[in-house]
């Protein structure tokens, strides 16, 4: 004898994955909001190279509360004053355009300098290119397809090590 098929658990299975599916979509789609109701203009790498005070590549070693420290690998723009270790801090916080840096991660970063109270922090340029390494491809002036720290590479050097000096010790 087959299985016999009960209308009231089909119905019941149904209803629990359309109220997973109507869950998973309320949290997804005022995170899709957020982020697509920071508006931009459309810059060139070049653009942002010129904009940003500090071009330089590095990994999240640790994680505060819209803080962030970075160990610099290299540095494209800036080397007088930036150390081994940078802080990140996110005027953003709060708003459409905050960011979110994973611990481990690495990422090229576009930036400005801000002081506060003897303390140096660094503020990556929301409009600008800061991004995780090897998420954002650029053309080239060839109409070569290549990753945004190779082209900041291509047209800037390989960038140099950071000095030994040790500017950001911990978060706040």
């Amino acid at each position: 004898m087959g299985a016999s098929f009960t209308g009231g658990a089909f119905f019941r299975g149904t209803m629990k994955t359309l109220a997973g599916f109507l869950v998973l979509a309320n949290c997804c789609v005022p995170a899709a909001r957020a982020a697509q109701s920071c508006q931009c203009e459309r810059t060139s790498p070049a653009a942002g190279f010129d904009r940003a005070q500090y071009v330089f590549e590095g990994k999240i070693i640790e994680a505060g509360t819209h803080t962030w420290r970075v160990e610099v690998d290299r540095i494209w723009k800036g080397k007088e004053r930036l150390g081994h270790i940078a802080r990140l801090m996110d005027v953003y916080a709060g708003i459409d355009c905050e960011f979110y840096f994973e611990l481990g991660a690495r990422y090229i970063f576009f930036a400005i300098l801000a002081k506060g109270g003897g303390d140096v922090f660094y503020h990556p340029q929301v409009c600008n290119w800061t991004s995780p390494l090897r998420s954002k491809r650029v053309l080239t002036p060839q109409g070569e397809s290549i990753w945004l720290e190779d082209l900041i590479e291509r047209e800037h050097g390989p960038g140099e090590p950071p000095s030994e000096k040790q500017s950001s010790m911990r978060l706040p």
